[in-house]
């Protein structure tokens, strides 16, 4: 899958659904998005039961990181619905960006959360991208995938840094 897919995947859902909220995205498509306090190191899983579809995630995380997993959750459901018929995705092995569902994962959940627009105007006003993270209260590994893709895409900003692989795993 190529990431120009990806991104066209995450911006077709904010126009249909008027919204970057995973939650509410999610709902829209039918989703059951489920909270679980039983998870322990495990953030989040996507699962299709019986052809229902299901987001599980850890209700201990802070919100900031459970909106984060839910459109990664969503990265699955809209390009790796096939892998997760019958074993869930296990995420706190998964995140890894090693392999290419969790990078295509991640990419669909920077390109849901973050606007292109926004990100470039922090970025034309001179903030680098650790601030531009935390202007738009994000993980800075998500905010790099985002740049790193919109430099794919045409734009040019300056990234010293590479999103560590596993960020969504720690």
């Amino acid at each position: 899958m190529n990431k120009a897919h990806i991104y066209e995947s995450a911006e077709k859902y904010v126009r249909r659904f008027g919204t970057r909220d995973p939650f509410a995205i999610a709902d829209g498509l039918g989703i059951e998005v489920l909270f679980r306090n039983d998870f322990a190191k495990l953030k989040g899983l996507y699962r299709v039961i019986q052809r229902n579809r299901f987001i599980f995630l850890n209700n201990n995380l802070p919100e900031q990181v459970q909106t984060l997993v839910c459109a990664h959750e969503l990265g699955h459901d809209a390009h790796h619905r096939d892998l997760a018929d019958d074993s869930p995705f296990r995420e706190y092995v998964l995140y890894s960006m090693n392999t290419r569902p969790e990078y295509e994962a991640n990419l669909f959940a920077a390109s849901l959360l973050l606007p292109d627009n926004e990100v470039h105007e922090y970025a034309r006003e001179g903030y680098d991208v650790v601030q531009i993270s935390a202007m738009m209260n994000t993980d800075i590994n998500l905010m790099l995938i985002k740049m790193g893709d919109m430099n794919s895409r045409g734009y040019s900003f300056n990234t010293a840094y590479t999103p560590l692989s596993d960020f969504l795993g720690r």
